[in-house]
């Protein structure tokens, strides 16, 4: 622009030459109402300050991995050498023999606990000790003896101090552990999972029901399959290691007849349920199954089944045929086998005076009669549990049929061909 005198003169807002600047600019932006444009100061600056956060982000993320890895690695060579420290410490005070240490203890784990219920190293469990067994050599041993004691529900073991029997009180699912060096303790049995099974089958102390039994324990099949079992019989003898006969007093033998012509054997069961519930082991588990020697029984089919059938204050138990219980398999919850032992008396009272006298039943019919009729337990029916012949089953030698348990059969050959068809007890699948 010129003024009156002819000399340029510059305009606010604009560079020499006529171009506007970037106050210009930003007053332009001001009176149309909109936030001025940053300036390129600005903008280097937002550019440093972004730069910065990523490169803080990327330390931080750097820094969090290489202490997790450190964590890790400390993790895995701290046991190792305090293992390492303690070995060497208690070989050169003399406290335990190089030998003893290794072959006894040993620093990795635990030996083959065989049908050990659980076993844990370094970790003592805690309960009412009541017997101390200093000849027992390993911690397999030990939770043998405890196997064959019915009141043993904990084993701790030890170079030092040897085997201990520990009791603790039903009702709980859980034993209190702490972490001891050099101890080794576990479970007779694995009575501690949900909806636990306790199985017991009464053997004759000769005869054919011994090739069964052998066959089913080498395999684990049948009651050996659940979480706790025990075998009763008028002898007390081991069948294997940590599987000894339960003794009761009297013969096992008695006659047939009735209104049915089967076996009258409520006076030896009578006997066999007393010695269940004082030795007390079902009173650990949720249910107690007695399961004859020649029935083809699957315990994991039973889980599925029994979830069906909650527990009730009054107890329950399970009807497996349109004709009433029948029992090469019988079912109970741990109430309803409360009630049973507690109301045996009342039962015998209240049918002697039905029947005149004795009533000429099998068990298995005084049982339902007095659990249904008497003592009022829950009886639920479910007709997936049992196929056998004198329940109408047309197939029951076919085992495929997905039923719970299959009854009779007398061979170790014809029972392994009915597991073999059953597929071993697998679950049916779904489509």
């Amino acid at each position: 622009m010129i003024d009156d005198n002819g000399s340029p003169v510059e305009l606010e807002g604009f560079l020499p030459g006529g171009q506007p600047s970037d106050e210009a600019d930003d007053v332009d932006a001001g009176l149309q109402g909109t936030s001025p444009a940053p300036s390129s100061a600005l903008r280097r600056s937002e550019q440093r300050i972004s730069t910065s956060r990523w490169s803080l982000i990327f330390v931080g993320i750097v820094t969090f991995v290489s202490v997790s890895i450190g964590l890790a690695v400390a993790g895995a060579v701290l046991p190792v050498i305090a293992d390492w420290y303690r070995q060497t410490v208690e070989e050169e005070d003399g406290s335990m023999p190089r030998s003893s240490f290794h072959d006894a203890i040993g620093l990795s784990e635990l030996p083959d606990m065989g049908r050990c219920g659980w076993a844990e190293h370094h970790m003592e469990y805690e309960g009412d000790a009541f017997a101390f067994l200093t000849h027992v050599d390993d911690p397999s041993e030990c939770c043998t003896e405890c196997q064959e004691n019915p009141k043993c529900r904990v084993w701790t073991w030890s170079v030092d101090k040897g085997c201990t029997l520990k009791h603790v009180e039903p009702g709980r699912k859980y034993v209190p552990k702490k972490p001891t060096w050099g101890v080794s303790s576990g479970l007779p049995f694995d009575w501690v999972r949900y909806n636990s099974l306790y199985c017991f089958a009464l053997l004759q102390p000769a005869g054919y029901e011994h090739a069964l039994m052998k066959l089913q324990m080498e395999k684990r099949w049948s009651l050996f399959g659940c979480e706790e079992y025990e075998l009763i019989s008028n002898e007390s003898f081991r069948l294997a290691s940590g599987i000894r006969t339960t003794a009761i007093a009297g013969t096992l033998q008695c006659d047939s007849g009735g209104e049915f012509g089967t076996a009258l054997n409520n006076d030896i069961f009578k006997l066999v349920w007393e010695k269940v519930i004082s030795n007390g082991r079902y009173a650990y588990n949720d249910w107690t199954v007695k399961v004859d020697a020649d029935t083809a029984f699957f315990p994991q089919r039973l889980k599925v089944a029994i979830a069906f059938h909650p527990d009730t204050y009054h107890g329950i138990y399970l009807n497996n045929c349109k004709f009433g219980l029948h029992g090469p398999l019988e079912v109970l919850s741990r109430q309803a086998v409360t009630i049973w032992g507690k109301g045996y008396d009342q039962c015998k009272q209240h049918f002697d005076e039905v029947c005149s006298g004795p009533c000429l039943w099998g068990e298995d019919m005084f049982l339902d009669q007095c659990l249904q009729k008497v003592l009022n337990v829950h009886r639920s029916n479910d007709w997936n549990l049992l196929s056998e012949p004198h329940c109408d089953s047309q197939d029951w030698d076919q085992c495929d049929n997905h039923k719970v348990a299959f009854h009779p059969f007398k061979t170790a050959e014809k029972y392994a061909k009915c597991m073999e068809a059953a597929d071993f007890g697998s679950l049916p699948i779904l489509a």
